[in-house]
């Protein structure tokens, strides 16, 4: 397994420059960027989850945009220059992550921000062939008071089809993640949903700590299997139970010698991607501590 860094691991202060000179200087082999509107948010896309949305940001350290990261506005110049500071460090951007598709939701009943949900996963998908990324992060859909469950399964299989061509094409990942959108909650479903969508470039994009408040990883891991293709790891406090809960590694519930194992099981060679938020106080420890406690965690695991 790969280690890599998420780009808001580090807060929006430190440039994409510092990002991938730190990605490089720590040892991580990859760094996941993110990719963001410039742009604010129009009414259609502001609904009654945005707090919850804005909380889930604050939890993974995307809330601010920072000094030359990738936006859906950039250029192809732009991010071809990104591309090249990578290379030019000696490091590589392995992921493209962002927090768009909670706000224009590939399962809206609004024609207009599902399209706009669109374009942005197909400029994730031509800037990921662009800096020589294999995965894209995509949120599927969002359960909302207004938006029922049949609604978001139907929706958002039907836009991961119409993005898989492009996917094919420039052989790319669309990594579905599972995260606190009260979609796909059990690993049959979700394999199911996988399976239906019948693409070698659709899978799974497995966060470790999202689903301990209602389930066991290496449960998940070992019945989505080769649908894996990505990986986050943080971790998570069950007596505290909410979004308050996502912690540090190793300062959680997360069992990391079963859910490693399991990685190890199945035969997963992909990148393991920490992603946490910033220490406030000293956010390079963050990190730091973070790569320290990633190489506890893999060595420990083989060691048994």
């Amino acid at each position: 397994m790969r280690m890599g860094l998420f780009q808001g691991c580090l807060p929006p202060t430190v440039s994409m420059e510092q990002c991938l000179r730190l990605t490089a200087e720590l040892g991580f082999e990859g760094l996941e960027v993110t990719m963001e509107s410039s742009d604010p948010l129009p009414p259609e896309a502001v609904n009654e989850t945005t707090q919850e949305i804005f909380d889930i940001g604050d939890s993974v350290g995307m809330t601010e945009a920072r000094e030359g990261a990738l936006s859906f506005e950039s250029s192809l110049a732009e991010i071809k220059g990104v591309a090249n500071l990578a290379a030019d460090i000696g490091t590589r951007i392995h992921s493209i992550a962002t927090m768009g598709h909670f706000f224009y939701p590939l399962s809206s009943p609004v024609q207009s921000v599902r399209d706009q949900g669109l374009e942005m996963a197909l400029k994730m998908l031509e800037a990921a062939h662009t800096l020589g990324a294999d995965t894209i992060l995509l949120v599927p859909g969002l359960v909302t008071p207004s938006v029922g469950y049949r609604e978001v399964y139907s929706r958002s299989q039907r836009a991961i089809l119409e993005l898989e061509e492009k996917a094919q094409e420039l052989d790319i990942v669309i990594a579905i993640e599972n995260v606190w959108n009260r979609f796909l909650l059990s690993p049959l479903e979700m394999a199911q949903y996988i399976d239906e969508l019948n693409s070698p470039n659709v899978g799974v994009y497995f966060d470790v700590a999202n689903i301990l408040a209602y389930g066991y990883p290496e449960d998940w891991l070992r019945i989505l299997g080769e649908r894996i293709k990505a990986v986050h790891y943080k971790d998570f406090r069950k007596d505290i139970g909410n979004i308050l809960g996502f912690t540090h590694l190793l300062h959680g519930d997360v069992n990391w010698s079963a859910v490693t194992g399991a990685l190890r099981d199945i035969g997963y060679a992909g990148y393991v991607t920490v992603e946490v938020p910033p220490l406030r106080a000293h956010p390079l420890k963050g990190v730091r501590d973070a790569m320290s406690s990633l190489h506890l965690i893999l060595r420990s695991t083989a060691d048994e």
